[in-house]
């Protein structure tokens, strides 16, 4: 795995913004990132974020977890697949869908930057400031299916958290090319959305034949329905 960008290269691409989201694949080559910048104050020049609301994963079973101004740094860890929530002081929110990766966070000339980082996609899920992006619907829908099966008294939680981000966003792809063969529908985005996800499940085969042999495992636990 190639080196990843830090809070350092964060705070430069975020004096003018409150996040920044690079989505990964399919929508973009490489490593996806979403950096955001907590300040103490406000900057009324953009979308301020206060808080972030993320997922972790402590002993293979997902609990909540949150960023804000005052929690210590530095801050080196994971965060879990599910939703990531960036909310301001009003309570507005910009919301992402993840299947899971790095979590760094520094204090760097007064704002405290966060760096959310994955070898999966990292999704916009609209809100205050963007648009659902294509294909978000479903990856946030697969999400919060594999979040209501995961029963934290069953064996499927720990399972889920064993996988790598990567064999989880396998399991998605699997999944959505199954009900796409299954659908009658063959025109319009669903067309376009099926030619992604077949030239992914190829490169996924080609670059990672062991976690998408996991997240077809993890597939037929689960299902995709």
């Amino acid at each position: 795995m190639s080196s990843l960008l830090g809070p350092d290269v964060g705070r430069e691409l975020l004096d003018e913004l409150g996040f920044l989201l690079v989505p990964g694949p399919p929508l973009a080559v490489g490593r996806a990132y979403l950096f955001v910048a907590i300040r103490p104050q406000p900057t009324l020049r953009h979308f301020d974020p206060e808080r972030i609301d993320y997922w972790v994963t402590p002993a293979g079973h997902g609990v909540p977890a949150t960023v804000e101004w005052p929690t210590r740094e530095p801050l080196a860890g994971g965060h879990s697949w599910g939703s990531i929530r960036v909310v301001d002081r009003l309570s507005v929110a910009n919301e992402f869908a993840t299947f899971g990766g790095e979590l760094l966070v520094a204090r760097l000339a007064e704002a405290k930057v966060c760096v959310f980082s994955s070898d999966a996609p990292i999704v916009a899920c609209g809100g205050h400031s963007q648009e659902w992006a294509p294909g978000a619907r479903d990856m946030y829908g697969f999400l919060a299916r594999l979040r209501a099966a995961a029963d934290p008294r069953g064996p499927l939680e720990p399972l889920i958290a064993s996988l790598s981000p990567v064999a989880r966003y396998a399991a998605f792809v699997a999944g959505a090319l199954e009900r796409a063969r299954r659908s009658e529908e063959q025109v319009g985005w669903e067309s376009e959305s099926r030619v992604v996800l077949e030239r992914e499940r190829i490169r996924l085969q080609a670059e990672a034949g062991g976690e998408w042999a996991a997240g077809s495992e993890l597939l037929a636990r689960f299902g995709s329905k």
